[in-house]
C-alpha cells in the first residue's frame, strides 16, 4: 500500500472511530453528558476520551486512538475518571489539539432506496 492510501485508512479508521463513540451515546437520546465525551482534532485526525460505567460499578476512562481503545484510569467515584480524561485533553491542548466536550447526542435515521 502506498503512504497517501495507508494516510487516509488511518484517518478513516479515526472518523469512524468518532463516529462510533457518538452513537454509542446516541443511546442516552438528549441526555446531557457532561464532560463524559471529548472528541480531540489536529488536522483530520480524531481522538477520543470517554467516561463509561461498568457492571461492576466502576468507572472506566477511555482514550481512543487509531480506531483503537485504551482504558487510561478507573475508579469507584466517577470524578476519578473525568480527571484522567481532563488530564489528557489538557496534554492533548497543549499540543495544538483542538479539543471540545459533547454535551448532547442526537440520532438520525438515513432512508434508503424508495422508503
Amino acid at each position: 500500500m502506498k503512504r497517501d492510501q495507508i494516510s487516509a485508512l488511518k484517518s478513516k479508521k479515526a472518523l469512524f472511530s468518532a463516529t462510533m463513540a457518538v452513537l454509542f451515546f446516541s443511546s442516552l437520546a438528549s441526555a446531557e453528558l457532561g464532560e463524559s465525551l471529548v472528541l480531540c482534532k489536529s488536522n483530520k485526525t480524531v481522538r477520543t476520551l470517554r467516561v463509561e460505567m461498568g457492571t461492576d460499578q466502576k468507572c472506566r476512562a477511555i482514550y481512543t486512538k487509531q480506531g483503537v481503545d485504551e482504558t487510561i484510569g478507573s475508579g469507584l467515584n466517577p470524578s476519578s475518571c473525568v480527571e484522567f480524561i481532563a488530564n489528557v485533553r489538557k496534554n492533548l491542548e497543549e499540543a495544538k489539539w483542538s479539543c471540545r466536550e459533547v454535551k448532547e447526542a442526537r440520532t438520525s435515521n438515513v432512508l434508503t432506496g424508495a422508503e
